[in-house]
């Protein structure tokens, strides 16, 4: 019985990187602390696009180029193309038509955009994974997230600008003769936090009306508490792992949103797994949002961390909130 696997991985960051002291410098001419929660989330270095030439689409056209050389996959033989991402550069048309047109993918018709914000690559990679299985006539498909937040952030607000970063990633999914592959997901969304991060603030029916300000057009954060998340993903994960007969020991690798090092670990910690069982890049890229889980397993199959018959439980969050979690055998 055929099984949907990862082909393959690729990612793309921009290449002018920022340290800690950039936006320490920055904050402290406006009399704002930032240090602070940069070092509790874990950050050293992330890249931000400073070209006017970069954005989400082009951005995400170089992951879809690499991984294709570096899978030796060759794009006429896609069967679909789907583009992630809650920063597209147009809504008009679909980016996943660019991106298909640009990589030459010409026989790949199911073409589509996805926003599922922090958690779309995941929500992407389980939604194709079950379409491949569904359809005996489609065995190949491109999935490409990209985040450009630099570009909608306000350089007043300390916790998005200092912290998250730009970046995309690219992922084959193929249906192969295999054991393993995608084996469950689970979510959770409660939608109580729907107003604490919007983008554009006024909404996009007020973005061009007369007297609204800069400001109001990118990006609002209103600090909330989230300290209750990690119980959220123990339950969630939890659920999971019973329904296929495992636990958190039988777990090899864990991915997690990229966002908060004290997060994962509280995570782990609760579920009685190991904290050396676990990749974090925050600290090496900042938080690639939709992007971070896959940049984490670049880096942990790099480092000969995940190895075959391996089981990886991969989780992220999206604001408002939604969770979602994978179970995948490598």
């Amino acid at each position: 019985m055929q099984q949907v696997h990862i082909k393959g991985i690729a990612t793309y960051h921009p290449p002018t990187a920022y340290d800690n002291a950039y936006f320490v410098e920055h904050f402290n001419k406006m009399g704002l602390e930032s240090e602070g929660l940069m070092n509790h989330l874990g950050r050293k270095t992330r890249y931000l696009v400073s070209t006017e030439d970069e954005n989400s689409l082009t951005m995400g056209i170089a992951a879809a180029k690499k991984l294709l050389t570096e899978s030796k996959v060759g794009a006429e033989e896609l069967d679909m193309v789907v583009f992630v991402s809650d920063t597209p550069e147009y809504t008009y048309p679909s980016n996943a038509l660019l991106i298909h047109r640009e990589i030459g993918a010409v026989n790949a018709h199911i073409v589509y955009d996805l926003n599922t914000n922090c958690i779309g690559m995941l929500t992407a990679m389980d939604q194709v994974r079950q379409y491949l299985s569904g359809n005996r006539f489609i065995k190949r498909a491109l999935i490409v997230g990209s985040v450009h937040v630099s570009n909608i952030a306000r350089k007043d607000d300390t916790v998005v600008y200092p912290n998250f970063s730009d970046g995309a990633a690219a992922v084959i999914l193929e249906k192969q003769e295999l054991p393993g592959g995608f084996l469950d997901a689970n979510y959770k969304t409660d939608s109580k936090l729907g107003d604490t991060v919007t983008f554009p603030a006024v909404g996009l029916s007020k973005m061009f009306s007369e007297g609204v300000q800069e400001s109001d057009k990118r990006l609002r954060f209103i600090p909330h508490d989230v300290s209750y998340f990690s119980d959220e993903w123990r339950d969630m994960i939890s659920v999971m792992l019973e329904r296929n007969g495992l636990d958190a020991a039988g777990v090899n690798h864990w991915l997690f949103s990229q966002f908060s090092r004290p997060e994962i670990e509280e995570t782990l910690v609760k579920m009685n797994a190991g904290l050396d069982k676990y990749t974090f890049v925050g600290e090496k890229y900042g938080y690639t949002g939709v992007t971070s889980p896959i940049f984490a397993l670049e880096e942990a199959l790099e480092a000969g961390k995940i190895l075959p018959g391996d089981k990886v439980v991969f989780c992220s969050v999206g604001i408002g909130y939604t969770m979602s979690a994978l179970l995948y055998e490598f």
